[in-house]
């Protein structure tokens, strides 16, 4: 703090009442700080800026961020967070998201996909992306997600460019996103010894008839959801890494408590195995961002049911070199990002099977959003410029205490669902997220 300098309070302080009536728990959404206190003595120091009242306290408050020096611009550092972002990672790729086929075993009613023409990936277009792969991409670090449609209806193309790469000596690891229908033993060796695979998605909406009903598979298996199971117990077995995503509709949340407590029961807590609920998006459907007044807010009824079996959106509170307190915080969705999406960087891409080349692989089967192709390479055109914009559009965001930790919000749900939808999921339940994670903390 310097000598003598004027303070104010930081835009990004999140206040819920706190252990008792008379205290109020503050959380900056800036600097992850957190803190209790008596009302009496926020009102002083927040509300009158009776300062001179609580010298120590306040110079405290001004090193966790409460508190800044009156001339600070945290938009403008938030803004250079986001441009520097773009700067860093514009190097080559080091993170490709591939999909050898648009078309799917599965028909969810939900699918950001559905309605778009299904084609698949040939193998004149495989050896395209393979070669465009070595010629363009991080030398030192290189993933690869295979995406869909349904990636596994096509695993002659994941052999062939996981073979091109091989043979050219570029080390990569990859990950599929799956329904998990196909993962049979032969798949599961070839993902392991030929594909490099360290984790496998599967998505499961939920259990037994209601599962089949939303997957609606062109099979015509007796139990399609029995199946999945086992191809997951396969998957464990083999030590590949599960994740389990659960799409749960807002206002039928008790649907994603039911699911997870039948994996919670058939998988337990194994090392390998993760489950996390991530909200579905849909003009149709009532945005996760709402408080939904006069009801428990979906994101806290969840935690009710399972509080410590999983987490919202996709991060693992197994992860290893983090401390406990971040932990807690990113379970919840609390720590600051440095931009909302990584679309608008050189580092990630994503290609469809005509090895067209896209920003994000929510604009899959758009032809006319694609940034070039595989055969003449990629464009810097006005949809690359939309998603690296570092700039705010919408005014309001600039005034919300949750921006540090949303950054303006998902760009492709903005345009595609509306504007509430492109909001951080956790906005409508804040305070009370907030609350528990100081809950958490303070029994650590």
């Amino acid at each position: 703090m310097r000598e003598g300098g004027i303070m104010k309070k930081s835009q990004f302080v999140i206040q819920q009442e706190g252990r008792t009536i008379n205290n109020i728990l503050l959380y900056s959404s800036f600097s992850t700080s957190m803190v209790e206190m008596e009302k009496t003595m926020f009102s002083d120091i927040f509300e009158k800026e009776r300062y001179d009242l609580y010298p120590n306290e306040v110079e405290q408050l001004y090193e966790m961020g409460f508190l800044i020096d009156d001339d600070y611009d945290e938009l403008k550092f938030l803004e250079s967070i986001r441009k520097k972002t773009f700067i860093t990672n514009s190097t080559k790729p080091s993170y490709y998201i591939i999909c050898p086929t648009t078309a799917c075993n599965a028909r969810c009613y939900y699918c950001f996909e559905q309605g778009i023409v299904q084609k698949h990936m040939d193998h004149n277009i495989a050896e395209a992306v393979a070669k465009y792969i070595v010629a363009n991409h991080d030398p030192d670090n290189l993933t690869i997600q295979w995406f869909g449609g349904e990636p596994l209806l096509k695993p002659d193309i994941i052999s062939f460019i996981s073979d091109y790469l091989n043979a050219n000596g570029i080390k990569f690891t990859s990950k599929i996103i799956t329904n998990g229908y196909l993962l049979n033993d032969e798949i599961i060796s070839k993902a392991i010894s030929q594909w490099n695979v360290q984790i496998v998605q599967i998505t499961i909406d939920d259990i037994a008839e209601d599962y089949n009903k939303i997957k609606d598979y062109i099979y015509h298996e007796e139990n399609p959801f029995e199946k999945v199971m086992r191809n997951i117990e396969r998957c464990l077995k083999k030590n590949l890494h599960i994740r389990v995503r659960v799409n749960f509709n807002p206002i039928e949340y008790d649907k994603a408590v039911k699911t997870v407590e039948y994996l919670k029961k058939r998988f337990g807590v194994k090392n390998n195995f993760f489950v996390y609920l991530a909200p579905i998006d849909s003009k149709d459907i009532p945005s996760i961002t709402n408080e939904f007044e006069n009801k428990k807010h979906p994101l806290i009824a969840l935690l009710d049911a399972e509080k410590d079996f999983c987490s919202f959106g996709n991060y693992d509170s197994k992860q290893k070199n983090i401390s406990k307190y971040d932990s807690i915080l990113n379970k919840y969705y609390l720590t600051p990002i440095p931009t909302s999406c990584y679309g608008g960087c050189e580092a990630s891409l994503t290609i469809d099977s005509m090895g067209n080349i896209f920003v994000c692989h929510r604009l899959l089967g758009n032809d006319e959003y694609s940034s070039g192709n595989v055969f003449t390479g990629r464009k810097n055109n006005h949809i690359g410029q939309y998603y690296a914009n570092p700039y705010l559009t919408e005014e309001e965001c600039n005034h919300c205490e949750l921006l540090p930790i949303c950054q303006g919000g998902c760009k492709y749900r903005a345009f595609k669902y509306g504007r509430n939808h492109a909001c951080t999921m956790v906005k409508g339940a804040v305070r009370q997220l907030v609350k528990r994670a100081a809950e958490e903390i303070n029994e650590l």
